[in-house]
Parts: structure tokens; C-alpha cells; sequence
């Protein structure tokens, strides 16, 4: 199958099986990233699945179908709540997933399946699961990309989850899309290796590991200097080093020295958990 658009801005073409995490902070910036994903899938000719919380169908149909003018008998947008596809008596389940998208992918007049094009919405997890259920909810995504030819939107609500949780999370994603930037992950770890959080200090930062240098109690991002501060925020919106230290007319040394004493401060060890934390702290 050809490369493919996800119709997002910052997303470069992609090929069937790509999995992205993307951050969102409320309803608003959510559809700004689910309307045009979708456009673009009704576009291509895709199965267009939604699965997303305290989301009016009538609603997302109106806008997705509408204004582009995609409402046809070839292209089909299904929009449910996210609940229905995970839950099953109350509880967390892959296989619901699985047999919810695997099952009934869409009907189809040609030999192949169309493509998958799904955005899954996680944040009715926030209070009631942790970091199993959502290990759980990401390798059943993985299935989902080993049995159809699929697209995949993980969407997670920075207002509704934890640093700790998401932290987990991108870890298992190998491209982010956070704040308009396509941060890269070369370190993913695959959903069922991933190690049960700790406790303590990697409760609330589960990749990081316990350090003398830690503040006792607070944020240890207080514990960052005021030039650190500005490194990690810039090199948090994916920047890279150089450009960073561009941006702030020091020394690229001084941007690597810098960066070295946030990772120690914050005990933490990608760009990806910086991000999460300088996006927390904004």
C-alpha cells in the first residue's frame, strides 16, 4: 500500500501500520487534531473509526462529513463511544477492542480490506485504571496493527492523566505528536515488556530512577535553574540542541551541559519524558 497522509500538521506521509500518541489538552484541541484526521481518511477511501469519550456523534459526523463535502456511499465514518469498545461488565478489556475493530472492519466490495483509520481516546481511564490497563489498551492496539492494514491515533488528555502515567505511555510509542511537533522515540519498548511502575519517586516519574540529588518533597522540576529551565522547554518542544542553542545565543556546549544536569535533576533519560514534563509545566 502506498504512503499515506495523515492529515495533520506536523505528520509527514506515513505507511500502513504507524501508531502515533498524540497529547491534547481538552475537547477543543482534540477535534482540531480528529477532524482533519478523519477528512483525510474519507479522502483516501478508509474505514474511518472513532472511538472517543463525551463526544456527540451527530456533531463529529456534521463536521467531519460536511464541510468537505465527503459524505458518500464509499466513504464511512463510524463514530462511538470509547467505553462501548474497552469496557466489557465494567472492566477493561483487550479482546472487546480487538473484536470490536478486528472482527467488523467495514464492508467491502474488493478482495483487500480498506485501511483501518482509527483514533482511540483514553482519558475515561484517567481515575479509575493505571499503567496496566493502559499497557493492556496499547498491545491490543499493537494487535490491531498486526491483523489489518491500519492507521492508529492514540489520543491522551495531558488535563485528565498524570505525568507518571503518560511518562509510561510514550514509552511505548515510537512517534509523538505533542503540541503541533513530531517528537521521535528510538527507545520504544514493546507494550508486554514494559516493567511495572515502581514506587516512590517513579510513582509519579516511572522511568526515572531514585536519586540522592532528588528534591526530598515537591516538584523536582523546582529544582531546575532558570537557564535550565529555558533549555528544556525549547529542547521539549522537539528542538534540537543546535537550534536551541541558537535560539538563546549560548554555546551548543552549554545547551549539552545543561541538559545533562536536567536529566540528572529530574532523573530521567529521553527527550520524549522531557517533553511530557516541560508540556506539565507550561
Amino acid at each position: 500500500m502506498n504512503v499515506l497522509q495523515m492529515g495533520i500538521p506536523g505528520l509527514a506521509e506515513v505507511h500502513p501500520g504507524v501508531h502515533v500518541c498524540a497529547l491534547f489538552s481538552g475537547p477543543a484541541e482534540r477535534d482540531r487534531l480528529l477532524v482533519p484526521f478523519m477528512q483525510e481518511g474519507l479522502r483516501h477511501g478508509d474505514q474511518c473509526v472513532c472511538l472517543i469519550d463525551e463526544l456527540e456523534t451527530a456533531s463529529m459526523r456534521q463536521r467531519v462529513y460536511g464541510p468537505a463535502g465527503l459524505s458518500d456511499a464509499h466513504r464511512h465514518l463510524d463514530v462511538y463511544s470509547a467505553p462501548d469498545a474497552y469496557l466489557r461488565a465494567d472492566e477493561f478489556s483487550p479482546q472487546q477492542l480487538i473484536s470490536f475493530l478486528v472482527a467488523n472492519p467495514g464492508a467491502s466490495t474488493e478482495d483487500t480490506l480498506p485501511l483501518l483509520r482509527a483514533a482511540g481516546q483514553m482519558s475515561w481511564a484517567s481515575q479509575e485504571y493505571g499503567a496496566k490497563e493502559l499497557s493492556a489498551y496499547e498491545t491490543a492496539v499493537t494487535h490491531i496493527l498486526d491483523e489489518l492494514p491500519t492507521v492508529f491515533l492514540c489520543m491522551y488528555d495531558v488535563q485528565r492523566f498524570g505525568v507518571g502515567i503518560l511518562a509510561s505511555v510514550l514509552k511505548m510509542h515510537s512517534m509523538v505528536l505533542l503540541d503541533g511537533t513530531v517528537l521521535h522515540n528510538p527507545h520504544t519498548l514493546a507494550p508486554p515488556d514494559y516493567p511495572e511502575p515502581a514506587t516512590d519517586t517513579a510513582t509519579r516519574y516511572p522511568l526515572a530512577r531514585p536519586r540522592a540529588d532528588h528534591v526530598e518533597s515537591g516538584d523536582p522540576w523546582r529544582s531546575l535553574t532558570d537557564a535550565e529551565v529555558r533549555v528544556a522547554q525549547l529542547v521539549g518542544t522537539g528542538m534540537t540542541n543546535l537550534a536551541t542553542a541558537e535560539e538563546l545565543t549560548v554555546s551548543r556546549h552549554t545547551v549539552d551541559a545543561h541538559l545533562k544536569h536536567i536529566y540528572q535533576k529530574l532523573g530521567i533519560h529521553s527527550r520524549v519524558e522531557l517533553a511530557v514534563l516541560s508540556f506539565h509545566h507550561a
